[in-house]
């Protein structure tokens, strides 16, 4: 099963994924959190990791990866480090998707196809093709984290991350910006799964323990009915 986190950054993405791989674990679910791993490491070891996925992308699936640059660059991103940034980011989720196949165990991806696709709008003049979106992989499910505003730029405010995000760098000014990026992608028929689930994370330890665990029982339900 590919289950996709999405939201703004700053959301509480990574933090819930790990909240959740727990959970499932102890339900006797495999569980793996490849996106959060690997964007957690370390700059050097996490720049190989993205490359090595993209790469690997690109030799197993050429024609995908042109029609993926061609997309992107349609979309006139607004200077060449984005849309060399934008292109990295959507080849190296793509390839995620090889390494981890949905068979057999439960990927959670903080970082999926629809919130690298947003991160492709968010500097673009132009939103990417609807060919193009049509023609990704979808996940099983979605789960849609939301905080408010003001706690977002609050946790964004305490990163040290050094991954350069475009948000953190201005978040009071980027974050509304990113949120229509979001929404035009998950309210895209393209994009639309089965279901999704709502999460709030403002920092309500039992209302959060309250939606992990009816997103667990889901899961669990979803991943048993597809052996």
């Amino acid at each position: 099963m590919i289950i996709e986190l999405i939201g703004l950054p700053g959301c509480g993405k990574s933090h819930i994924s790990v909240l959740l791989a727990e959970r499932l674990r102890n339900a006797g679910i495999p569980a793996s959190e490849p996106s959060r791993r690997i964007g957690h490491s370390r700059p050097l070891p996490r720049l190989a990791a993205k490359s090595a996925c993209a790469l690997i992308f690109l030799f197993l699936h050429p024609i995908r990866t042109i029609r993926t640059a061609f997309a992107v660059v349609r979309t006139r991103q607004t200077s060449l480090k984005n849309l060399a940034k934008s292109l990295f980011n959507l080849l190296f989720v793509r390839g995620l998707l090889v390494f981890f196949p949905r068979k057999n165990r439960v990927v959670l991806l903080d970082q999926g196809l629809v919130q690298g696709c947003a991160s492709v709008h968010f500097s673009a003049s132009r939103q990417l093709p609807q060919i193009f979106l049509a023609s990704l992989p979808v996940p099983d499910l979605v789960l849609r984290i939301r905080a408010d505003r003001e706690t977002v730029i609050r946790r964004l405010g305490k990163r040290v991350t050094g991954a350069g995000s475009r948000v953190e760098e201005n978040p009071a000014e980027q974050l509304s910006r990113y949120a229509e990026s979001l929404e035009s992608l998950s309210d895209r028929p393209s994009l639309k799964v089965a279901e999704i689930i709502e999460i709030c994370n403002n920092g309500d330890g039992k209302n959060l323990d309250e939606k992990l665990d009816a997103a667990v029982e889901k899961i669990v339900q979803m991943y048993q009915s597809s052996r």
